[in-house]
C-alpha cells in the first residue's frame, strides 16, 4: 500500500512542481493545482449521491411491491369471507342516515 501512496505522491509532485518554473512560484502553483484538483473531484460527489439514491429507491420499491402483494392477498382473503354489514356510527350515536343504531331502517 505504501508503494501506491508513493506513486500518487510522485504524480502529484510531478504535476505541481515542474522543473522549468522557478521555486518562488511553487506555492502559487500548489494553490492553483490544488484548487483545480478539488474542482475536478467535486463532480464525483453528485454521481455517488445519485448511485446511493438509486439503490435506496430500488430497495424501497422492492419492499413496497412486496407490501402491496401482501395487502392484495389480505383483501382477496377478506373478499372470500362472508361480510357482515356494519353501519358507521357518528359521534352522536346515530348513523349517517339519521337513525339510531337500534332503529330499523326501511
Amino acid at each position: 500500500m505504501a508503494g501506491l501512496l508513493d506513486v500518487i505522491a510522485w504524480i502529484y509532485y510531478a504535476m505541481t512542481e515542474p522543473s522549468w518554473i522557478p521555486s518562488q512560484f511553487h506555492p502559487f502553483l500548489h494553490g492553483i493545482s490544488g484548487f483545480f484538483m478539488t474542482l475536478g473531484s467535486l463532480f464525483i460527489v453528485p454521481i455517488i449521491c445519485l448511485v446511493i439514491y438509486d439503490i435506496t429507491l430500488y430497495i424501497f420499491r422492492l419492499t413496497g411491491s412486496a407490501c402491496e402483494t401482501f395487502t392484495n392477498a389480505l383483501r382477496a382473503r377478506q373478499a372470500t369471507q362472508p361480510q357482515q354489514s356494519k353501519l358507521p356510527i357518528n359521534g352522536n350515536g346515530s348513523t349517517p342516515n339519521g337513525h339510531a343504531p337500534s332503529e330499523k331502517t326501511q
